[in-house]
């Protein structure tokens, strides 16, 4: 049981964490340091969190799964990797419209995944597919 409460403890310690890595890339962002914002953001996953954002993006979709199993993130967890790589693929829309599409499908994909570990359809995410979906 006490084990358990340890295991529970560490995946909200792990959400709060993606949260915040995630305001601190929206506060750079608003203040317009964006491309300081991505690469803070993704040393901060990087190092805090195990997650190469390079790597994640390049996995396919038989191998993600695994790759964010490895990393113990629930389905919440998901939706705030989804939402900062959505917010990177808005960036790249102005760059490059190949690089922007890459970030966006791969929001999709997690949103999928965590569909799949939740094992139920939120209502809420698919509002989040819908919106990503619109802007490839």
């Amino acid at each position: 049981m006490e084990q358990r409460d340890l295991l529970k403890d560490q995946i909200d310690q792990l959400g709060k964490v993606l949260a915040k890595i995630l305001s601190n890339f929206l506060g750079l962002k608003s203040n317009g340091k964006v491309s300081q914002g991505i690469e803070l953001t993704n040393q901060s996953l990087q190092s805090e969190l195990d997650i190469n954002i390079d790597k994640l993006t390049t996995l396919s979709i038989n191998e993600l799964p695994n790759y964010l199993k490895s990393r113990k993130l629930n389905a919440g967890h998901l939706e705030i990797l989804s939402e900062y790589l959505k917010e990177i693929g808005i960036i790249e829309m102005n760059k490059n419209r190949e690089n922007a599409e890459l970030y966006l499908r791969k929001a999709i994909e997690l949103l999928n995944i965590a569909d799949e570990i939740s094992k139920t359809i939120s209502l809420d995410r698919m509002n989040k597919k819908c919106e990503i979906e619109d802007l490839l």
